[in-house]
């Protein structure tokens, strides 16, 4: 299969019909509105949380919710909820722009419903999937896939206090919510103890919104993630990604700031973030009859790759990566979810990891408090940390290492950095690259995020150059 053949069996699904877009964030869908258009659907309506920043999408209508919250996780959802249980508005406006009730909804967003807005989601995900991203059952799942984790113990939230002192490392413990109120992301609900005085501030929070938590050691390292795509006929596995979470040096907590895939682990651990997924995608379809996209976050420590959650869904690595190939990732997951496109894993690993490794990309995407006016600069990186370079939207844009957005978002504002790729080095972790646009955010817009710090790249390095050669067999299996 050619990506072309592919788009084009896609476009047959998505051609002459009436479609609806879910999305938090309506700048989100700007590319798949127009991707929409190129397969000649009949027309698009967009269901968005917030504008967002950035071009909006060219549908045919456009519904905001309005939804917000005080983070990013409970706006996101606010945003569920208002399509989950649509208002008497939605419903109207959903109505008036497909009268006859033939319309489908997009799959893929958070939702677990295989039935949105009275209409049908076309690449539903099962219940029994999302379940799986509840991170106090999820250590089950490593060691029944024999892949090698931090020891962690489960204990109700008054019991943390007690059992953290024995699961600590020499950096403290990290606690984690379970899901009582639902799934939870960007570490929101996640406190990194680190003294005595942590302690009381970890309980207060997790007392009114979990039941049990998981206690494990902090491990000292790079965040990242293992993606995968599971399918008929096996499980296609892409490169390690670099997760830019950087660490709160003001109290305990992180921050998380999305995505790059310049990073480069070692070769050995490489290949055992690769077989992790390999292994744990094949438990996946045993266990649930899973399909379809996941990813394993974890920390590239000096003992190896140690896995902290799963996502079973799409996520901002698989994205990455498959824009790196030209491929539509989104729109053949739910095709094939809907059981009207098949999937060759080792067509699909191939494809993606040759062009990832080809093209780098990354985004850093840090949520603040207060309202910001959209605003656009030039940044340059050097050794004193980031400058800004002004950018007039003219045909001789002076070169820059990366863009810099800040406007608004439904729970506040938002800064969005992203990096050029033809001017980010491969190999060395990109975080240290988002800390100094962050620390020129403070100087230029005065933006109130904490105080925060990178983490070290502990792995030893046999050679100077941190390449990965990608290996077919243990891509697909």
């Amino acid at each position: 299969m050619e990506i072309e053949e592919l788009a084009a069996a896609i476009a047959e699904r998505y051609a002459g019909r009436r479609w609806i877009v879910p999305a938090d964030v309506a700048a989100g869908a700007t590319a798949l509105v127009a991707y929409l258009r190129e397969c000649g659907v009949d027309a698009v309506m967009v269901v968005a949380g917030t504008e967002g920043i950035g071009e909006l999408p060219a549908a045919d209508v456009t519904f905001v919710t309005a939804s917000r919250g005080d983070t990013m996780m409970t706006a996101i959802r606010a945003f569920l909820t208002a399509v989950e249980d649509p208002s008497d508005e939605l419903r109207a406006a959903v109505d008036a722009f497909d009268p006859s009730g033939a319309a489908m909804v997009l799959g893929g967003g958070f939702s677990r419903r295989d039935r949105l807005l009275g209409r049908p989601v076309y690449g539903a995900r099962l219940a029994a999937w999302g379940a799986l991203e509840d991170k106090t059952i999820i250590d089950e799942l490593w060691d029944a896939a024999g892949v090698p984790r931090a020891p962690s113990r489960v204990v109700p939230v008054a019991e943390a206090a007690a059992v953290a002192p024995a699961m600590a490392s020499d950096l403290g413990s990290v606690w984690v919510a379970d899901n009582t109120e639902g799934w939870h992301g960007g570490g929101e609900y996640l406190r990194w103890v680190r003294e005595p005085a942590d302690v009381d501030e970890a309980t207060t929070f997790f007392a009114r919104r979990a039941r049990r938590v998981r206690v494990m050691p902090f491990l000292d390292g790079i965040p990242c993630s293992i993606h995968g795509f599971v399918a008929d006929d096996g499980v296609a596995v892409f490169r390690p990604v670099e997760m830019l979470i950087l660490r709160r040096t003001d109290r305990s907590g992180l921050l998380y700031g999305r995505a790059a895939t310049f990073w480069e682990p070692t070769a050995d651990v490489a290949a055992e973030m690769r077989e992790a997924a390999r292994r744990v995608g094949t438990e996946l379809r045993r266990r649930v009859a899973y399909r379809g996209s996941f990813g394993i976050d974890g920390i590239a420590t000096i003992d190896g790759f140690r896995p902290t959650e799963l996502n079973p869904r799409a996520s901002v690595g698989h994205f990455l990566q498959a824009q790196a190939a030209g491929l539509p990732y989104g729109s053949m997951e739910r095709c094939f979810l809907a059981g009207d496109l098949d999937v060759d894993v080792r067509w699909l690993a191939e494809t993606v990891t040759a062009a990832a490794a080809e093209h780098r990309s990354g985004v850093s995407f840090v949520p603040i408090e207060g309202r910001y006016d959209e605003t656009t600069v030039g940044v340059r990186f050097s050794d004193e940390g980031a400058a800004a370079v002004e950018l007039g939207g003219g045909g001789d844009e002076p070169a820059v290492d990366a863009t810099m957005r800040i406007g608004p978002s439904a729970f506040g504002s938002v800064l969005m950095v992203r990096f050029d790729p033809d001017r980010t080095p491969v190999g060395p972790s990109t975080a240290p690259r988002a800390l100094a646009a962050i620390d020129l955010a403070r100087e230029l817009w005065n933006v109130d995020i904490p105080p925060v710090a990178a983490s070290p790249d502990v792995l030893a390095r046999n050679d100077p150059s941190g390449q990965v050669e990608v290996d077919g067999d243990a891509l697909a299996g």
